[in-house]
């Protein structure tokens, strides 16, 4: 009975020995949480998103009634190019050729328009092209019955409405005619032309650009005489200049500030000093 009892206390002993020498389980590493979990650090925030550019037409103005007009994306137009070595870069298939009139050579080069390598428009239609939208509307060189007809383009472009009146002459506006002008920003227009018996002694280009009422009137034709440019700044009041070319957006030209005039080109800096006006601030 006592060997009994021995043996079975050994047997708890050695039982608790083994027990008491075997290692501890190890607890599993904590993982660390995952990064969407992490608190955010003050120099993870966003960076604030831009505004939109605002769309723009940039206006090169080169000889008489020679423009270019290019928006934000490089579509450009080519109206009335008699000179194509004042081009400010060769003609391309992406561009596009307006002619107001085929029977003056300070409108028209027939070597030019031949060759261009784009599309063309020289009589009342449409044209389209990436970012602008071009309309014709039928007009005439002068008020006499023998006058040639002639036409006014509407480009629709860099969120600007433009006009460019070619050499129009006609006495007056029909309302048919305003209504396909509709509201027009920019006017590219002549205030004298003695093709289209347009003079000061008449005021034919002034009364016209009362019927339109533009946002801004850049006259064409060399802008050399200087009553009418005198008379222009006397109306309209607000009167600029840029011998280079000028970028334009909807902002530029806010409603409510009545019709601008910005006298582009190389008389600019005549003007300027000669009526002591402002350079156009891009």
């Amino acid at each position: 009975m006592k060997h009994s009892t021995r043996l079975a206390w050994l047997i708890l002993l050695s039982l608790a020995l083994v027990a008491g020498c075997a290692p501890a389980a190890t607890p599993p590493p904590t993982s660390a949480p995952p990064a969407s979990a992490q608190p955010p650090s003050g120099t993870d925030t966003p960076a604030p998103i831009s505004p939109p550019q605002e769309p723009q037409v940039t206006f090169y103005y080169e000889n008489n009634a020679q423009f270019e007009l290019v928006d934000s994306s490089g579509t450009r137009v080519l109206i009335d190019v008699a000179e194509p070595r004042d081009l400010k870069s060769p003609a391309t298939e992406k561009d596009a050729l307006l002619t107001t009139h085929t029977y003056h050579t300070d409108h028209y080069n027939k070597a030019f328009a031949t060759a261009f390598p784009g599309k063309q428009l020289v009589d009342v239609g449409a044209l389209d092209l990436p970012g602008a939208a071009i309309q014709g509307i039928a007009s005439t060189h002068s008020d006499s019955a023998n006058s040639g007809k002639m036409v006014i383009y509407i480009v629709d472009m860099g969120g600007l409405r433009i006009a460019h009146f070619g050499g129009v002459g006609q006495a007056e506006f029909t309302s048919e005619q305003l209504t396909q002008l509709g509201q027009v920003d920019v006017a590219i227009t002549p205030l004298e032309n003695s093709s289209s018996n347009m003079n000061l002694t008449n005021k034919k280009g002034f009364k016209l650009m009362e019927q339109v009422k533009p946002k801004l009137i850049i006259p064409t034709h060399g802008n050399t005489n200087m009553k009418n440019i005198q008379y222009a700044i006397e109306l309209w009041k607000k009167a600029y200049v840029s011998p280079d070319p000028v970028t334009l957006g909807r902002s530029d030209l806010a409603s409510g500030n009545g019709t601008q005039l910005l006298v582009l080109g190389d008389m600019a800096l005549a003007y300027k000093k000669i009526f002591s006006l402002p350079e156009w601030s891009q």
